[in-house]
């Protein structure tokens, strides 16, 4: 089964402050919740920078919210501390998610990038990253 992919969604995805961001096992026990085999992203960046696929692309997303039938669904990874105030995202995550979404663009031309609640990573990826067309520079 194909899924018209129309949206390219980035969100957070936030976990305990006892979890270890790196720590892909982790992140995804802490993610699951409700769900039974992931966390709900199709990829999701860790801290560092580090993307982590986990959810095959055919399957929609249940993370994405209002975008999950149609959309790929990219979390990146902050802590929640016990006052509910949740990490900013990490100029590492900013470069990979500027990088997933270059390459997804490739692969879904029609796909518009939707960035939730995060005004600073709407600014940094400008909404939607400039590609080169074929022939142009590289």
């Amino acid at each position: 089964m194909r899924r018209d992919i129309l949206y390219l969604v980035v969100e957070k995805a936030v976990v305990d402050s006892y979890i270890d961001t790196e720590n892909q096992e982790e992140v995804i026990g802490q993610l699951k919740g409700c769900f039974k085999d992931d966390s709900g992203f199709h990829f999701l960046v860790s801290r560092n920078g580090v993307l982590m696929a986990d959810r095959q692309l055919q399957r929609p997303a249940d993370a994405a919210t209002y975008y999950n039938a149609e959309g790929i669904a990219i979390g990146y990874v902050v802590k929640q501390d016990e006052s509910g105030a949740t990490q900013k995202i990490s100029i590492e995550q900013v470069a990979t998610v500027r990088t997933a979404l270059t390459v997804m663009q490739r692969i879904f031309p029609k796909a518009t990038v939707k960035v939730i609640k995060n005004s600073t990573l709407e600014k940094e990826l400008d909404p939607t990253p400039t590609l080169p067309r074929e022939g142009e520079g590289g």
